[in-house]
């Protein structure tokens, strides 16, 4: 790697340090820490739900689902559009009227503290593991670039993302974001534009994928990759369940100066993450083009993430090469960084706060979430490492981890939001029901994502459900069970 394109690397590192320390100045309390003072402006707010959701498992998976199949993919997008939508009407409303730091605060008032804790150790274990691949996804061109173990590369990356992350709390995270999504999209059209003028015929090469069907944006023939109806459903329940439950998005939210400015980020976000999208499966079409559709041991690797880094590094010239490296480490960073501060606030508000409520010093508690975040930070990249060996594509993997949960979450805050308080185990039953009729239809799976199959020796999947259907299935079964206890017994008043 030229030497210019190491010291932009660490330009951007060191830039990030400096810039996420100073952003940490006004930090004076918890509530500053973990909310910003709830007065950071809409569009940033925006701008970084899309760099937390898609970090860099966008940037390197989604050409890489692109290279080996076409633009179905779009489909899950219109979805997540359309549950945006849903989250802005339904629970944002909710979420403002109680002036929460966390999410599962909003489960006390039915559901109690215990499922509030619940909702929160389960939102922990998933982000641990989803953002996992996340981070060591990174790893693998950091690995690529430098020949440094998997181990040293995600070192160095949590590192420098804790580093800021505990000094800015969420506004830190918020801002950083803003930057390092527009470093890692401008290296991405860039990288785009650079791999196009290589084609001899570009015309002549477009009119081949649209013949090869590589190019098709609707399927209704579920042989053949995502489906329209799966998409658009499977897409607006799970966008519901991320961004109306999950501590990583709305924390965000909470953030901003008014409710109707939480709507506008939201629903934003949804379009931004389309076009989004669209770029980056424009990538994957770019380099099945300029490979002319070669296999992946014909490239000499064994990861579909890896096809872009491949062409990152073997034909970006120098500049734009360490612009674009340093556009995979701001996107990781953004995702990594936001689930520390989620996690910590998770951790402090929902389970530390009602546990020492005689602590009132607000400086103790600023000292307890900083711990909490560089506590978190250690576990993160030291648990990444279980991920090394996996060969299915990243972002498949980590929204099949997420998948566990979301459905039976967000099954919860429906019956909380719509229905009468119930007793608290007739929230916790249905919760972990949904949690168990997940784990047996992710593991059933014939192309079993996970590896689980061989937790049972010899099964054979049954079927094989999309992981577009997991989360719809989940809140069903939430939801039908909690209705279920409630006619066979009704709560006390």
């Amino acid at each position: 790697m030229h030497w210019v394109d190491i010291a932009i690397i660490a330009a951007f590192m060191i830039g990030v340090f400096i810039a996420g320390s100073l952003l940490g100045r006004s930090v004076k309390n918890m509530k500053d820490y973990f909310s910003a003072g709830n007065k950071l402006p809409w569009w940033a707010v925006m701008i970084s739900i899309v760099a937390a959701e898609t970090s860099v498992l966008t940037f390197l998976s989604i050409p890489g689902l692109a290279y080996l199949g076409n633009f179905t993919f779009l489909q899950v997008c219109i979805g997540y559009i359309i549950g945006r939508i849903l989250v802005a009407g339904i629970f944002i409303p909710m979420y403002a009227k109680g002036n929460f730091i966390s999410v599962y605060q909003a489960i006390t008032e039915k559901g109690g503290v215990t499922m509030q804790r619940i909702m929160s150790i389960t939102f922990m274990a998933t982000r641990l593991l989803a953002d996992g691949v996340r981070l060591f996804a990174v790893a693998i061109p950091l690995s690529m670039i430098t020949g440094m173990p998997y181990f040293y590369s995600l070192l160095l990356l949590g590192t420098v993302t804790v580093a800021y992350t505990l000094m800015g709390g969420i506004k830190g995270v918020v801002w950083m974001d803003f930057a390092q999504w527009i470093i890692y999209m401008g290296a991405a059209v860039v990288a785009l534009v650079i791999g196009m003028n290589m084609l001899p015929d570009a015309g002549a090469s477009v009119a081949d994928l649209v013949e090869k069907g590589k190019l098709m944006l609707i399927n209704l023939d579920g042989a053949k990759g995502y489906t329209l109806w799966g998409g658009i459903i499977g897409g607006a329940m799970l966008s519901m369940a991320s961004h109306g439950t999950d501590q990583l998005i709305v924390q965000r939210i909470l953030s901003c100066k008014s409710t109707a400015d939480s709507k506008k980020a939201m629903i934003g976000s949804g379009l931004v993450v389309f076009v989004q999208f669209i770029i980056f499966l424009c990538i994957g079409a770019m380099l099945y083009m300029v490979w002319n559709g070669a296999s992946l041991e014909a490239l000499s690797i064994t990861k579909p993430d890896e096809l872009f880094t491949k062409f990152i590094i073997e034909n970006l010239p120098p500049v734009v090469k360490g612009i674009t490296v340093a556009g995979i480490f701001a996107a990781s960073m953004t995702t990594l960084s936001g689930s520390l501060s989620a996690m910590s606030s998770s951790i402090t508000v929902d389970i530390f706060k009602p546990i020492f409520k005689n602590i009132t010093d607000e400086g103790k508690w600023l000292k307890i979430s900083r711990f909490a975040t560089l506590a978190w930070g250690i576990i993160m990249v030291f648990g990444a490492m279980i991920f090394a060996n996996q060969s299915s594509p990243l972002v498949v993997i980590g929204l099949s981890i997420a998948s566990f949960t979301y459905g039976g979450t967000l099954g919860v805050f429906v019956a909380v939001r719509f229905f009468k308080k119930c007793d608290f185990w007739q929230y916790a039953v249905p919760f972990f029901f949904s949690i168990a009729v997940m784990t047996f239809i992710i593991v059933t799976q014939e192309s079993d994502p996970l590896n689980l199959k061989n937790i049972i020796d010899g099964w054979e999947g049954l079927h094989n459900i999309r992981w577009t259907w997991y989360t719809l299935i989940g809140v069903s079964s939430s939801l039908l069970m909690n209705r279920l206890l409630v006619l066979i017994k009704k709560p006390q008043e």
